[in-house]
């Protein structure tokens, strides 16, 4: 078999001891799967190969704390150190929605500078922002990670009309509220109009969504590196993902909505003390969210 003549090679000049020999047949067993992985994604068996042994990178400069450390949290540190290019298709998703993210940010505070009656530009805005949104979650959930296989585009695409529809609400009751007439209740109405059936939608999808955690992951024992791998793989975990975009998004509509009140009936002047509770309130999320140790 290539890959073990592969990793064989590797370790001519090592002692075979029993750590060695079973360092070196999980090896080969990852790297086995990762190729046959690669191959029903359409590279031929040479590229597969070489695209598979170039994540390992060089297990030989470890190999010698294979009997002082967890050889399941050893190979899974070579994989989780290997850098999985971003395809091109993802790096357009990201470019577009990252411009109209700017557009969209533009146009708000142009608008507003320029005190401008009409909410045309802010209902533009906030659909730019919502398609912002929605790219940045599909595209995310599309790109395969050191730690998660990527999700099924039929799949990531539900989420990113989630998380649209949540932006489409969220942004239209917040126009609604400060520059009409509308009153606070028919503005909640109007969101809950977009947010119910996503919120629906988004648990169906949670609670059946699939494990795309790689292999070299699943069997790591609870260790100091556990610590750092259980941190990088909530941050890309999708359910996690989601729950902190929803959260995230309402944290910042909310200080919008906080900051233009002030400007208005105080004074701008005292409107940006409601910035430093929005990054701290970012801070603790982010760290409720996505820094929890598994037990």
């Amino acid at each position: 078999m290539k890959e073990k003549v592969y990793v064989d090679r590797l370790f001519e000049g090592y002692e075979d001891t029993p750590e060695i020999k079973d360092f070196k047949e999980e090896i080969t067993v990852n790297l086995t799967e990762r190729i046959r992985e690669l191959i029903s994604k359409g590279l031929n068996d040479e590229q597969a190969f070489d695209r598979a042994t170039a994540e390992l990178g060089d297990i030989t400069a470890i190999a010698d704390e294979v009997g002082k450390k967890n050889r399941h949290a050893t190979i899974a540190q070579m994989y989780m150190n290997a850098r999985v290019p971003i395809t091109k298709k993802a790096a357009a998703g990201f470019s577009v929605a990252s411009g109209l993210l700017l557009i969209a940010v533009g146009i708000a505070l142009f608008s507003f500078f320029r005190e401008i009656g009409d909410t045309a530009p802010y209902y533009i805005s906030v659909i730019l922002l919502s398609i912002a949104s929605g790219l940045y979650t599909y595209f995310g959930l599309t790109q395969e990670t050191t730690a998660h296989y990527a999700m099924k585009n039929k799949r990531a695409f539900v989420y990113a009309v989630i998380c649209l529809m949540g932006f489409l609400g969220a942004g239209f009751s917040v126009v609604l509220f400060l520059f009409t007439d509308m009153d606070i209740a028919a503005a909640i109405g109007i969101k809950a109009i977009f947010i119910i059936p996503a919120i629906c939608v988004l648990i169906f999808l949670l609670t059946t969504e699939p494990k795309r955690q790689k292999p070299w992951l699943k069997a790591i024992e609870v260790n100091e590196f556990e610590k750092a791998v259980n941190f990088r793989t909530s941050m890309v975990n999708p359910a996690n993902a989601a729950r902190f975009g929803l959260i995230s998004g309402g944290i910042f509509l909310f200080t919008v909505a906080v900051f233009v009140a002030i400007g208005v009936l105080v004074a701008w002047k005292y409107a940006w003390i409601i910035l430093p509770l929005y990054f701290a309130l970012q801070t603790v999320l982010t760290m409720t969210i996505f820094n929890k140790t598994k037990k």
